[in-house]
């Protein structure tokens, strides 16, 4: 049952945990400090409209102002266990099981999913859960576009396409205990916390905690782990003991004032695409490691190498062919949802370039099958793999370069 008075308790105490004096909130809320003085003593209660303004300026859910019970188990000091449900349940994972190697694009799946943005449902009203979102967010991090193993820098439009908004901690920057009690005033506001690994390990999409934060709860995610990506279940949350202690960094997740069409961050997805695709030159230390065509000529210079080696392992396939499989295979799914979601794009041109990207899955995945089967071959047979390989990826080049050209095209005209 609502209870006024205990609702007033929680709007002082969330005012004074955020530092604001009753009349500073009133200036803010753009009433009088008698009406700040009255929804605390539990003789009034504020309009709607000025909750959702509170719950803005102090970074909390309307929700945290009309219930604060478990605020009141926090102050109690002794340890309990704080989950944050979803906000509509998720059917089962019902995409392709492989590949699904990116992790930021599925983390990014899980947080559409966690607040219930997904507006396709099933028989039973869940959310639907399948490949499209990871489809979208692949190309919207940039990650389909390269071949890399995590984002360098998470991309703004990621995250404004759901309302939100991020800022990166590092626990350098913390001590342990204000590092746990970071994410667990995050977790009890309502959202997530995403712990950012600096080695390779689970990033965790938490969404509560027990022992006072020192575990946290929620789901893994690993870049290049196929099942641990698409085994997305808030009803089975894994327990992370200890996370503080290791050298990571923390996504906090915030309300944005602004929220970007969903038509937009494809466009701007689609401009960088053609960009970081049509690189001929510029890659990092590792020749395996960057964007665009000029991964085709490393890729094949490595190749040649080893064949000058006579080398007794095709060493450059693994698991390089894997990565190249995926991201082709969701660039060419994402020019596909942009015919339907960007308006008044040339589809005629857009069709086109995915036919050519058909053809370049078609060698990709007879590479995959040579790398799966790399141990398989005798050193007498390795030369012809490699020249065959070389050559499946000089025509691959040939045609990513005539899809770019009908993509440009396209898009200049939209």
């Amino acid at each position: 049952m609502f209870d006024a008075k205990k609702m007033g308790e929680q709007i002082s105490y969330i005012r004074t945990k955020n530092k604001y004096t009753q009349e500073q909130l009133a200036e803010k809320l753009k009433v009088s400090p008698q009406a700040i003085s009255k929804w605390e003593n539990g003789k009034a209660v504020p309009e709607i409209t000025l909750l959702c303004e509170m719950s803005k300026i102090f970074n909390c859910s309307v929700d945290r102002i009309l219930d604060p019970s478990s605020c009141v188990l926090r102050n109690m000091g002794f340890n309990y266990e704080f989950i944050v449900k979803p906000r509509i349940p998720a059917a089962d994972y019902s995409g392709s099981e492989w590949p699904k190697s990116i992790s930021a694009a599925s983390i990014l799946t899980a947080l559409k999913l966690f607040f219930g943005l997904e507006q396709r449902r099933d028989s039973k009203n869940r959310q639907v859960n399948d490949d499209e979102e990871y489809i979208l967010q692949s190309a919207i991090t940039n990650i389909c576009f390269g071949y890399s193993y995590a984002p360098d820098e998470w991309i703004h439009d990621s995250f404004l396409i759901y309302g939100l908004d991020y800022k990166i901690h590092s626990k350098t920057d913390y001590s342990e205990d204000e590092f746990i009690t970071l994410a667990c005033e995050q977790i009890e506001h309502g959202y997530p916390v995403i712990i950012i690994p600096k080695e390779y390990t689970d990033t965790i999409f938490a969404v509560g905690f027990s022992e006072n934060g020192q575990i946290l709860k929620g789901l893994g995610f690993l870049e290049g782990d196929d099942q641990k990506n698409a085994g997305l279940n808030f009803e089975q949350l894994n327990q992370y003991a200890g996370w503080y202690k290791t050298d990571c960094d923390m996504m906090i997740l915030k309300p944005s004032d602004k929220k970007m069409p969903l038509d937009k961050a494809c466009t701007n997805a689609l401009f960088r695409g053609i960009t970081l695709l049509s690189n001929n030159s510029h890659c990092g230390e590792n020749k395996m490691q960057g964007y665009g065509m000029v991964i085709y000529q490393n890729w094949c210079d490595l190749l040649r190498e080893e064949n000058r080696k006579n080398a007794v392992q095709m060493e450059c396939v693994f698991p390089n062919a894997f990565i190249h499989y995926e991201n082709k295979l969701r660039t060419k799914q994402f020019f596909e949802l942009c015919i339907d979601i960007i308006p008044d794009i040339d589809k005629e041109l857009m069709t086109l370039a995915i036919n050519q990207y058909n053809d370049i899955l078609s060698f990709a995945g007879e590479i995959a099958t040579i790398a799966h089967q790399r141990d398989s071959f005798s050193k007498d047979s390795l030369k012809e793999k490699r020249n065959h390989i070389i050559e499946m990826l000089r025509r691959s080049r040939e045609q990513e370069e005539l899809a770019l050209s009908y993509i440009q095209r396209a898009a200049a005209k939209n």
